[in-house]
């Protein structure tokens, strides 16, 4: 095995631009594409967000199970990084670039299928990319480093997901051209941090997969761990909340604030700079309270940081980057400790029945991450419809307009102190999960 050198593990980190890129781009542009550019009525546009992952719920499982079995020479995870790598830009640039059809119906129906096979080139990826750190060590702690450094780089792929993504189509002049070229870019920034991730995972430890005893099978192992099926849902119902959160905020911007879009990316970049400072410190407070407080502490931080987006209402552009400061300091612990759970959520039932299922369980993972930013965005899409927003980029009512800061921050906020039942449960299980 080589050695994990920083070089290596920043090499392999990498990856987590892409996978940032895959979340944050359909998650803060998709709907608002279909809405104003494509004219899609925002009822239907949330279809083609949650559609997908009614496939997603079969394949990512069949992904972790095919990767925990996978016997190749060189190794059985990192082969599968290079397949996504292949796969995810050329279907992440059509996901943008639809043709000119004469039905909106078509065209919906184009994204729809476009966002899916984008969504499963993704999880070739994502699957075992989010396994491998819980193989490189049996040390929580180096684990955690691990996974940091992944973290780190989500921070990039949010910059440049959320920076870069609504600049390029501004400055590509907008509309259909803007879009489609904002995804080319994407997608090809995409393929290749993927790729680095691949090579780089190849110097990590293997570890070999062990049969699952006949007597039981592995998603019946999977649904029988409580400790992982409590940290699933309070992840899946966070995510619904910054999904939607980060589907509204383009229209939060445009009519809220009556700002140019750059303010998206502004309000990205301050959100990112709160992450990528204080991940350390989320890093130091899980060594001294404990990952489950930790992540408590995290999670209600998170949700005062989404309340405070109800700011955009003054139009106060600082005041805005302050509450989008607060909320990436929240979001930085919500996404690293989960990550840092879940290979102690595993092992415990792994270790009782004889084998290793880390690859199922990731899969079943990252669907909950994607069902969790599906029902998000098709959340924002249903509640946009019910105020009355109207698609195709006209003036809105004043009622529309009024209801966006709430839909945008308070009912977010809500949905994550909703996330805190499932995790006090998790608490009360498994007090010392992680540590």
């Amino acid at each position: 095995m080589a050695q994990i050198t920083h070089a290596r593990a920043a090499a392999y980190g990498a990856g987590s631009i892409a996978a940032a890129s895959f979340v944050v781009t359909p998650q803060l542009l998709l709907l608002f594409f279909l809405t104003e550019t494509l004219a899609v009525p925002p009822a239907w546009a949330g279809l083609a967000v949650l559609l997908p992952k009614a496939w997603e719920f079969i394949f990512d499982p069949t992904v972790g199970l095919l990767s925990d079995r996978a016997r190749l020479k060189s190794g059985r995870r990192w082969p599968w990084l290079l397949a996504g790598a292949c796969l995810f830009p050329p279907s992440f640039a059509l996901l943008f670039a639809p043709p000119l059809l004469d039905d909106w119906r078509l065209t919906l129906a184009w994204v729809t299928v476009s966002f899916l096979l984008c969504t499963s080139a993704y999880s070739i990826f994502a699957i075992p990319f989010v396994t491998m750190p819980g193989e490189v060590s049996d040390d929580p702690a180096t684990r955690t480093r691990v996974v940091a450094w992944r973290m780190a780089f989500v921070g990039v792929g949010v910059l440049t997901a959320g920076g870069l993504a609504p600049l390029l189509v501004e400055t590509s002049g907008g509309g259909r051209e803007g879009f489609a070229r904002m995804g080319l870019a994407i997608a090809l920034l995409g393929g290749l941090v993927m790729l680095t991730a691949g090579l780089a995972a190849r110097g990590f430890r293997q570890v070999k997969p062990a049969p699952a005893p006949r007597a039981r099978h592995p998603l019946r192992h999977l649904l029988g761990n409580r400790a992982y099926r409590w940290l699933w849902i309070s992840y899946v119902v966070q995510m619904v909340s910054i999904a939607v959160s980060a589907a509204l905020l383009p229209y939060a911007v445009q009519h809220v604030m009556k700002a140019p879009s750059s303010m998206v990316s502004v309000l990205f970049v301050a959100m990112t700079a709160g992450s990528i400072l204080t991940m350390p410190v989320w890093v130091k407070i899980r060594g001294r309270l404990g990952a489950m407080r930790a992540y408590l502490l995290a999670s209600i931080v998170c949700a005062a940081g989404s309340a405070a987006l109800f700011s955009v209402v003054t139009g106060n552009g600082v005041l805005a980057c302050l509450a989008a400061l607060a909320f990436g300091i929240g979001q930085a612990g919500q996404q690293l400790l989960p990550l840092s759970l879940l290979p102690s959520a595993t092992e415990a039932e792994d270790k009782a029945a004889g084998a290793r299922h880390a690859g199922l369980f990731a899969g079943i993972w990252v669907a909950g991450e994607k069902l969790g930013m599906a029902l998000g965005g098709a959340l924002a899409a249903l509640m946009l419809g019910l105020v009355g927003y109207v698609e195709g980029g006209v003036a809105q009512a004043a009622a529309a307009v009024a209801a966006i800061p709430w839909l945008f921050a308070i009912i977010p906020g809500l949905i994550l102190l909703a996330s805190l039942l499932p995790l006090r449960h998790l608490h009360r299980i498994a007090p010392k999960l992680g540590d």
